[in-house]
């Protein structure tokens, strides 16, 4: 079922709630919603959790507008009890995608807070596309992530129109001795080279394009990507062609510090692994993979990570398994799809 309420009625039934007070979130106010995502993700046992860093990050950007797409419930001593997140991709019109990333603090549940949040949410969305929709604009989609385990907000999606359409394994390998990294012929592996980004997003970007949900990148959007504080240089990898020189491969490699904090684990982990189609079958990914490994262990990592949809069609799963990786916690994706003339 799809509740169809407007913004400003959405809004309203957050206002009656007794005991909070809600408004945008400001950018003073992210240290304690940082506090407050961690709160929430240790209770849930989500494999993906914010930083402050990447909080700032998002808010500084051009294409945000926190203003407009967040909202904070706080009670009367000022703690945080809610957030509502309904971040609007104002510039990629392929799909005019709408991330639900709403949360409520564990003691503050099963009060319909969490329900009237996620209708907020919904109807922001559906209201900015309905404002801002063009001709030619691709269909409207709305996405929640959630730990499968977590059956609350699992629940209230489905109730609300989102239906799962994808699982993601987070998979991880303990860093003991790593891989020796092979020779594939005709390819080297080199360094990541910043006055490359634009050939390594065009090769990127193709390689995923057979991939559910993806859609091409901006330049700015992939310059915040290769720019964001988790994004680790020194760890990441390409691979050139010898004959000619260009990039067919790479691994983008992160950082995520607040999941070592959490697990107390250091992880290096590989955000991006591709191949460009014309290339695959010759062990590209398998050895960008374990130069990977080595850096992260050159670097004092634990153990290497990364996530992949269950059914990645590249045989991704049956790769990372055969290097030793195994699953370690499971996301699934919750959306609502709606086409431009709806």
């Amino acid at each position: 079922m799809i509740f169809e309420l407007s913004e400003a009625e959405a809004r309203a039934a957050l206002d009656v709630i007794p005991g909070l007070t809600w408004e945008p979130i400001d950018r003073d106010r992210l240290p304690a919603v940082a506090a407050f995502y961690a709160e929430c993700e240790a209770y849930d046992d989500n494999p993906e959790r914010k930083s402050l860093a990447g909080l700032q990050e998002f808010w500084d950007s051009p294409r945000s507008r926190p203003e407009e797409d967040t909202l904070v419930g706080s009670d009367a001593e000022g703690r945080i009890v809610a957030v509502g997140w309904s971040g609007c991709n104002r510039v990629v019109t392929e799909k005019r995608g709408v991330r639900l990333g709403g949360a409520v603090r564990p003691d503050s549940r099963n009060q319909g807070i969490g329900r009237a949040v996620l209708r907020w949410e919904m109807a922001h969305g559906l209201e900015w596309d309905r404002a801002t929709r063009r001709d030619g604009y691709g269909p409207l989609v709305m996405s929640l992530f959630a730990p499968v385990g977590q059956a609350d907000v699992r629940d209230l999606a489905e109730r609300h129109g989102l239906t799962v359409e994808r699982y993601f394994f987070e998979m991880a390998l303990t860093l003991r001795d790593p891989l020796p990294v092979p020779n594939v012929a005709g390819v080297r592996l080199v360094d990541w080279d910043e006055e490359r980004g634009e050939e390594v997003h065009a090769t990127v970007d193709a390689a995923f394009r057979d991939h559910w949900g993806h859609v091409d990148r901006t330049p700015e959007m992939w310059a915040e990507a290769v720019t964001a504080q988790a994004f680790r240089p020194e760890w990441s990898v390409l691979a050139v062609e010898e004959d000619t020189g260009a990039v067919v491969g790479a691994a983008l490699n992160c950082a995520y510090e607040q999941d070592w904090e959490a697990t107390g684990v250091r992880e290096g982990y590989t955000d991006e692994l591709a191949v460009a189609s014309t290339h695959r079958g010759r062990g590209i990914a398998s050895a960008l993979l374990r130069e990977s490994m080595r850096r992260f262990a050159t670097s004092g990592m634990e153990m290497a990570t990364l996530g992949v949809d269950a059914a990645n069609p590249s045989g991704a799963l049956r790769l990372y398994t055969g290097l030793g990786y195994e699953p370690r916690a499971e996301t699934c994706v919750h959306q609502l799809t709606r086409a431009g003339n709806q």
